[in-house]
């Protein structure tokens, strides 16, 4: 009798059925998110959702349709909006997906303040995706751009995105919650990727987009630096790039130095290790290491550097570059009263007795604290040719 039981308890497991399984064509898949100062809502918010358009994911033959599908909703709170969408979105609205918030410089300059409070609240949180500043434009826009070569625009920005921390380095993937931890630790601001159009569009007629050879598309756009929460000002290619020198996140980049009048030579780096320190006597001072290796990838100086003094001041030279750039970055965030490095943070686990007693006033410590920058250059390949051709 007992194994009659098993066998009819284990036949009854085989038909449970899917209570809250969902056909894809029954769910708005909301795969990004735009937020914007309100037009009609007096501080609110205008919320862009960026649906997936699951017709346009069949592999079975040609679609000539666009793959996403934007609505825009204002609201006085984020999670209204997400309830608000309703009134917009055909479908139930699936936040599960959500793989991208991009939010406009408005709001970012107004304040970020508790902006991330829904995303990481209740059963849908989402603290993984990446967040990104719409410069010098709306989120809506910049979620509103189609490109002929990915369709997709949040898989365009992320991707890019990426592409570009690999390779050159003036930006990085920042999730959700690395934005709540810089927000809500001590001695530490905010450096946030920027994005924008390259150029206006012609037309609000993306089809058109698509046929242009030369379209309007999504590009990095430097870092977003915030003093506290609010955007203050921005860093701009190599500073942008030196600024994750200095916080150790730099994968790869280049260094174009100067080696003859109006001439260059560029050097490659693979690995580079930094670090930061705050040293308080005689007065404080920001301090900065940086080991970084390198190899040459381009040069149009006519130069022997198959000689060991000819590397050596080639190494020196870059030091010099690097600690230049290094020192005006440095210099940008005490301008702007910006601790993006976390050298407070920093100084508050070294010294806690310290930093307990200044902290209040660490702002103005920090911006009028000198800066003292080492940097160590190893010079670890230079190319297939030692002997640079001359031309006629």
């Amino acid at each position: 009798m007992k194994k009659i039981y098993i066998m009819m308890l284990l036949c009854m497991m085989l038909f449970t059925g899917c209570s809250n399984y969902r056909e894809l064509n029954e769910l708005g898949l909301i795969i990004a998110m735009g937020i914007d100062r309100s037009q009609d809502v007096e501080n609110g918010y205008r919320v862009t959702y960026q649906v997936m358009n699951p017709s346009q994911l069949s592999t079975t033959g040609p679609s000539n349709g666009i793959p996403v599908t934007n609505y825009t909703v204002e609201s006085k709170t984020i999670y209204d909006a997400i309830r608000m969408a309703s009134t917009v979105i055909p479908r139930e609205n699936d936040v599960t997906h959500l793989s991208l918030l991009v939010i406009g410089e408005e709001v970012a300059r107004d304040g970020l303040n508790l902006l991330f409070d829904s995303f990481e609240r209740g059963e849908n949180a989402r603290t993984y995706m990446p967040v990104f500043i719409a410069r010098g434009s709306t989120a809506e826009d910049i979620l509103g751009v189609i490109e002929p070569i990915e369709s997709n625009p949040t898989k365009s920005i992320i991707s890019t995105s990426e592409n570009n921390q690999k390779m050159y380095a003036s930006a990085k993937v920042k999730p959700v919650y690395e934005v709540i931890s810089a927000l809500t630790s001590e001695g530490t601001d905010l450096l946030l990727t920027g994005i924008k159009l390259n150029k206006d569009l012609k037309s609000r007629n993306q089809t058109k987009n698509l046929q242009d050879i030369e379209p309007a598309i999504i590009e990095v756009s430097g870092l977003a630096i915030f003093n506290h929460n609010k955007l203050v000002n921005w860093y701009d290619r190599e500073m942008a790039r030196t600024a994750h020198l200095i916080l150790s996140e730099l994968e790869s980049t280049s260094f174009p130095i100067s080696c003859d009048e109006n001439k260059h030579i560029t050097f490659m780096t693979k690995g580079s290790k930094s670090s930061i320190k705050t040293v308080l006597k005689p007065s404080p001072t920001l301090q900065v290491n940086v080991t970084l290796n390198s190899e040459i990838g381009e040069t149009n100086c006519n130069i022997d550097i198959s000689k060991a003094k000819v590397l050596k001041k080639l190494e020196n030279d870059l030091e010099k570059e690097i600690a230049n750039q290094i020192k005006q970055t440095i210099q940008i965030a005490q301008d702007a009263g910006s601790d993006v490095f976390g050298f407070g943070n920093k100084l508050s686990k070294e010294d806690p007795e310290y930093w307990k007693k200044h902290k209040k006033e660490w702002d103005k410590i920090f911006t009028n604290a000198g800066v003292d920058v080492h940097v160590n250059t190893f010079i670890n390949n230079s190319g297939m040719i030692t002997d640079p051709y001359e031309t006629k």
